[in-house]
């Protein structure tokens, strides 16, 4: 049970990690889909928390 705990906790800590990199990936591909030309010359837009 003792070397169960870290496995679950590495476990988590991956899943976790590998969908935040899903979710950031998305949100740079939707920035970047936009036809603007301003669009070089603007901050992208703030994560809705």
């Amino acid at each position: 049970m003792a070397r169960l705990i870290p496995l679950v906790l590495l476990g988590l800590a991956v899943y976790f990690w590998l969908r935040t990199r899903k979710k950031t990936a998305a949100y740079l591909a939707s920035y970047e889909s936009v036809d603007d030309p301003a669009r070089d010359r603007r901050d992208p837009p703030a994560p809705a928390a």
